[in-house]
């Protein structure tokens, strides 16, 4: 059984490959992908995958556009931490659904379910999985609770300029200079907040766009992100891949 893991959280990753070899010692893990591109390759270079689990949110965007312009025979089961995208075309063809964080049982009905099986999916399956998925009505978080010593308080998340986690807390700093501790992780922030509005630009921060006054290149190529008041003597790196989706965003 040759198997890939798309997953961009190094953590999450590790954690099913554990799970994959305490389960089906022979299988053989072929890479681990974090983003479209890589995933792209490393499929079109093992035509032989027996199975592909896949996030549905990774760095550079939904992993459904991987399986579009890449033909596999490969199983795919799909992961994620929210349920919004759970159909019930998932239940055919071995395309599975898993909902973070995966269990040992979770995982082991689900290779039962893939061996079981003979017939791949297709392109045409994908393609009508996308098509329904991206067309489905989304509902993303609204508001926040902020707790600052004793006190929570409620905001909007329009009234968000910044989010970061460090040593696995997360705060969040309002366009009123005000911060708080927010009690999620950074990655159920990332899938839960409109994504028309904020944008992931690293594993440790999420950005409002509104809040970026401008974005600058240093003699080395880097890319760098500065933010508006009340907070413009913060800067954050930005590859050149999450520039070009913050451009694409900001020309909407």
């Amino acid at each position: 059984m040759k198997v890939l893991i798309i997953e961009d959280e190094a953590h999450i990753a590790a954690a099913m490959k554990a799970l994959l070899k305490k389960l089906r010692p022979e299988a053989e893990i072929v890479g681990v992908t974090t983003n479209i591109s890589d995933s792209r390759r490393m499929i079109e270079s093992h035509p032989d995958l027996d199975i592909i689990f896949s996030d549905i949110r990774i760095d550079d965007g939904l992993s459904f556009t991987i399986f579009e312009s890449v033909k596999t025979e490969a199983m795919i089961v799909f992961t994620t931490a929210y349920n919004e995208y759970a159909l019930k075309a998932f239940d055919f063809h071995c395309v599975d659904y898993l909902l973070k964080p995966v269990t040992e049982k979770t995982l082991e009905v689900t290779l039962l379910k893939c061996e079981s099986r003979t017939a791949r999916i297709d392109n045409a399956v994908i393609r009508a999985i996308t098509e329904e998925i991206l067309s489905r009505s989304v509902r993303y978080r609204q508001r926040i609770l902020l707790h600052v010593g004793r006190e929570t308080s409620i905001w909007p998340v329009s009234r968000i300029s910044y989010i970061t986690t460090e040593k696995g807390v997360t705060s969040a700093f309002l366009d009123n200079g005000q911060a708080g501790i927010v009690n999620y992780s950074i990655t159920d922030l990332a899938e839960s907040l409109p994504p028309e509005t904020f944008l992931r630009i690293n594993r440790q921060a999420i950005v409002n766009i509104g809040s970026i006054a401008k974005l600058s290149r240093g003699d080395s190529r880097e890319n760098t992100l500065t933010l508006a008041e009340p907070y413009s003597g913060i800067t954050f790196p930005i590859s050149q891949e999450k520039k070009k989706q913050l451009q694409e965003l900001l020309d909407r």
